[in-house]
């Protein structure tokens, strides 16, 4: 479609009159500014010098990711897109800006293809290396094809924000996720006699994949902001999407097997703690016969002992010679009146039992 800017251009020009004195008037995209770049704000927008002016310059047809946005987080791949940027019109830099429908957008901004001093188109170059989606806003598509075509070239190169290799695009997030839920754990990998506690943890492993790989399921059939989304096609979606759901299914089926896994050594490891019980149990009245055994032979053995010295007792007894007969206390002589003498015994040879008359001096026999 040409517009009315466009129209009045090639009427003017018909005319004789200069462009550059239509543009001041009119909107034209057969426009053409010299400008010098001052201040780059982002990956698709910068400041420059636009006759003795600064303007905002917004590139045409190409969104990259946003980096100072009031209400949003800085976005995928949106500083590199500024620096590629910078690498392309750095300040000082004389850069062409070629106009389309609309000279301003909604918030003062000028729109332009912005062309680099070798006359490189500046928002296609951005959009070849994955760092920003075309887009045409209003009426303004002037420079749409050549971007969208740089579009493509990045998606089929899998450059930028198509490259499964850069961890925040959804290409590299899905990609992830299926070389985690490919390479997981998985019960066939593990010891036979595994403990129930090892496996439960590689069992949480698992789990945790699980958990990533269904937040990113959920991501494709949510609302989906941003760049990593917005430069997909509904094909990618789509095909991407099929990738999550087939990563889901094959963590889900590994932790499954590992579960089964988990509780079938609870199990065994509950019969193997039964048996040690059981034969703890049985040492121990084993132990406790045999006590009881080595106590009964203590006893036995004490008893024999005991035996063995009273039979020693009773041969030494019997081994000794009888006693003599004890002999019988010789009759006492009949007692006769002597005449008691000062100096002689008045009993002599006598040997028995003596009375003494009071004093204790004198006695006879009793």
């Amino acid at each position: 479609m040409i517009g009315l800017g466009k129209f009045l251009v090639g009427l003017v020009a018909a005319a004789g009159v200069s462009t550059t004195a239509v543009v001041a008037v009119a909107q034209g995209s057969d426009a053409l500014d010299q400008a010098i770049v001052t201040k780059l704000i982002d990956g698709d927008t910068f400041d420059a010098e636009v006759d003795g002016r600064t303007e905002r310059i917004r590139l045409l047809n190409v969104d990259t990711p946003e980096t100072k946005h009031p209400n949003k987080d800085i976005e995928c791949l949106g500083p590199e897109a500024a620096r590629f940027l910078e690498t392309l019109i750095p300040v000082g830099s004389t850069v062409s800006l070629e106009y389309d429908e609309e000279r301003l957008d909604q918030h003062g901004r000028t729109l332009a293809g912005v062309r680099s001093g070798d006359g490189t188109l500046v928002n296609a170059e951005v959009a070849r290396q994955g760092l920003a989606a075309a887009v045409v806003i209003g009426p303004n598509d002037r420079f749409y094809p050549p971007v969208l075509e740089a579009q493509q070239e990045a998606v089929s190169h899998g450059r930028g924000l198509y490259s499964a290799d850069v961890a925040c695009t959804i290409p590299a997030r899905v990609a992830a996720v299926t070389t985690a839920a490919e390479n997981a754990p998985a019960a066939p990998a593990q010891p036979a006699d595994a403990p129930s506690s090892d496996l439960d943890v590689t069992a949480g492993e698992v789990a945790s994949i699980v958990a990533q790989v269904i937040a990113l399921e959920n991501a494709f059939t949510g609302e989906r902001i941003g760049h990593v989304w917005s430069v997909l096609s509904e094909d990618d979606r789509n095909r991407l999407a099929a990738a999550v759901t087939s990563a889901r299914e094959t963590a889900q089926h590994k932790e499954t097997e590992l579960r089964s896994m988990v509780e079938a050594a609870k199990s065994r490891e509950a019969a193997e703690a039964a048996a040690a019980a059981e034969r703890e149990r049985e040492a121990r009245e084993w132990e406790a016969r045999e006590a009881e055994a080595r106590k009964a032979e203590a006893r036995k053995a004490e008893a024999r002992k005991a035996e063995a010295a009273a039979e020693q007792r009773r041969t030494r007894r019997d081994a000794e010679p009888a006693p003599a007969p004890r002999k019988p206390a010789p009759a006492p002589e009949p007692r006769t009146q002597r005449k008691s003498s000062p100096d002689k015994n008045p009993y002599p040879g006598y040997n028995g039992p003596r009375c003494y008359e009071p004093g204790g001096k004198v006695w006879h026999p009793c």
